[in-house]
């Protein structure tokens, strides 16, 4: 498992986050092979998976480090989305000029849609990309993209935000 392949520090207890320390970087090709079903979100260099009944968010931290937790589905989002799509946010983030949230639901991919073309029907919108698994939504008023993807059993939203827009 690409995982348990490379080296981590131990778990910093103050925050409960294990810093990659080789390789350097995440090795994305691998980990796609290794886990098909968990999305790379290449905008972010993102990867969101569960394992053993958890979710683990693997993501690059202001100090260039690379960080692997599991999400604290009972901790609270303190930052909101910019428009309130009727879901619980399970974690924020900022990275490479974008703020981000990620939305994880136990429903399918088309339940989540149906929510936000009801949520965001006031908004132009396009959507950039469908496959079977992924789709891309670019909200240009709210300088946002919106990445939705199927696995298991969740539905994962990442919602992306270019910082330099106070909206």
């Amino acid at each position: 498992m690409a995982l348990l392949m490379w080296t981590w520090a131990d778990p910093a207890p103050v925050h409960e986050l294990i810093r990659l320390v080789e390789p350097a970087q995440p090795d994305w090709h691998q980990l796609e092979e290794q886990f098909p079903d968990c999305p790379v979100t290449t905008e972010l260099k993102l990867w969101v998976c569960e394992i053993e009944q958890k979710i683990w968010l693997l993501h690059q931290g202001e100090n260039k480090h690379w960080w692997l937790s599991s999400i604290d589905m009972n901790k609270p989002t303190t930052q909101p989305p910019p428009i309130n799509i009727g879901l619980k946010p399970f974690g924020y983030g900022t990275q490479q000029g974008y703020q981000y949230w990620l939305f994880i639901e136990p429903v399918g991919r088309v339940a989540m849609r149906r929510q936000l073309e009801f949520r965001l029907s006031q908004l132009k919108r396009q959507r950039l990309s469908v496959n079977s698994s992924h789709e891309l939504i670019h909200l240009p008023a709210l300088n946002s993209l919106l990445s939705l993807y199927n696995y298991s059993q969740w539905t994962v939203l990442i919602w992306l935000k270019h910082q330099q827009d106070k909206r």
